[in-house]
């Protein structure tokens, strides 16, 4: 399916829903395709804004590797080669990626991954780690049908920052990761649930001890970098039974069938049994 009708019809399904604000974010990422913008050369899938040229050549360097690495930790090539735009304007970024927020540092859509101005210039240390995070979300949901359910949303981002080593999980341990889990804080993984932003992330007993005072950005690398440490662990448990798991939901298939086919365990009773070797 071309990734511009695939827009259309998630625009579509997000009026169908009531869901003005995001609908009208997802119309002007239509409108505001990286396609469209100049190309690093004719048959180059990096994309961008003339101001952010200097930038898009050392992302055209990255990709290769990025790429290959994606591939491999995915098991399978990406259905279809992704496009990646580099943007050099905020506000052109934030029409482009479907968030309508220039803030975030990129966005995996439809095909498309868009890179923030942010990442050639203060944040640029991250670009190689977040172009491979995003390239992750785009290789899985190329691979699945507009219409399937959404897997939830600690898997898909433990494994992107699985793969990528880190990004999106910056600046938070694995160590401060499980004393949190050992202090009744674990992350909440269901079998379904897409965070809406990351004010929606639930962990354990938010209430106790001293986690309210934790700020938005601590929750979300907090629980980025918690979904990373068991998506690793279910892999390095069960290789061949992830594979699986990965190819029956790149199918369309439901999460929590897809979790039991492939491990022959449901996902409650592996969590408890992650959270025991912590301690949690």
């Amino acid at each position: 399916m071309r990734p511009f009708f695939s827009l259309t019809l998630l625009v579509i399904v997000t009026l169908t829903l009531g869901g003005v604000p995001r609908l009208w974010n997802f119309a002007q990422a239509a409108f505001n395709d990286p396609k469209w913008l100049p190309a690093l050369a004719a048959d180059s899938p990096v994309h961008f804004e003339p101001a952010a040229e200097g930038c898009a050549t050392i992302v055209g360097r990255m990709l290769p590797e990025a790429l290959r690495s994606v591939e491999d930790a995915h098991g399978r090539p990406f259905a279809q080669a992704p496009i990646v735009g580099v943007y050099g304007s905020y506000d052109n970024y934030a029409k482009a990626n479907g968030m309508g927020d220039p803030r975030i540092a990129a966005v995996a859509l439809s095909g498309r991954v868009v890179l923030s101005p942010t990442l050639c210039g203060a944040e640029s240390a991250r670009l190689a780690p977040v172009l491979t995070h995003e390239l992750s979300h785009a290789h899985f949901f190329g691979w699945r049908g507009l219409w399937a359910e959404r897997p939830p949303s600690w898997f898909v981002e433990g494994l992107a920052v699985m793969i990528s080593g880190g990004a999106g999980a910056e600046e938070m341990s694995e160590e401060e990761a499980r004393a949190r889990i050992r202090d009744g804080h674990a992350l909440i993984m269901s079998e379904q649930g897409v965070w809406r932003d990351f004010s929606s992330i639930a962990f354990a007993d938010e209430r106790g001890g001293d986690f309210a005072r934790f700020d938005l950005v601590y929750r979300q690398r907090l629980a980025f970098r918690q979904a990373a440490m068991f998506v690793a662990w279910l892999k390095a448990q069960d290789e061949a039974g992830f594979a699986e798991l990965l190819r029956r939901l790149e199918e369309g298939k439901g999460f929590a069938a897809a979790f039991a086919a492939a491990f022959r365990a449901d996902l409650p009773t592996l969590s408890r049994n992650y959270l025991a070797t912590i301690g949690g």
